[in-house]
């Protein structure tokens, strides 16, 4: 059985060691809100919302290659999404962008300056920036 939760601060520790695990880029801080999912006493996904001062920005979001295709990735957003009281971002791989579309996203048409800094660093990964509202 998978659940899905937010970390407790503390334990920003264990995601990043799920993380190394898979050779994941991101690491979370303590500053950042951290979603999993676990089977059992086992992190097997993660995502980060980071606060970027006037926006939160979804990224490293991750699951377990034995644990793909079984809905988790829509699950972790989901929950994470539903409870920020600022507008969200993220960048997607062109490849994926429906997933997030279909979780409520749209493609960003007015890039904010803080927005538009960040877009820059990762434009060359064939991405899409979009929002939550």
């Amino acid at each position: 059985m998978y659940t899905v939760q937010i970390l407790d601060a503390l334990k920003t520790p264990l995601v990043n060691k799920f993380y190394a695990q898979y050779s994941v880029r991101g690491r979370a801080n303590k500053q950042d809100q951290v979603w999993v999912v676990y089977k059992g006493m086992h992190i097997v996904a993660a995502c980060r919302i980071q606060n970027k001062h006037d926006f939160l920005f979804l990224s490293t979001v991750f699951v377990a290659p034995q644990h793909r295709s079984k809905g988790l990735a829509t699950q972790l957003v989901s929950a994470a999404v539903k409870h920020q009281p600022l507008p969200l971002y993220t960048f997607a791989y062109k490849s994926i962008t429906a997933l997030y579309m279909g979780l409520g996203f749209n493609q960003v048409l007015t890039y904010t300056p803080g927005l538009k800094a960040l877009f820059d660093i990762y434009a060359h990964r064939n991405i899409v920036a979009l929002e939550y509202l």
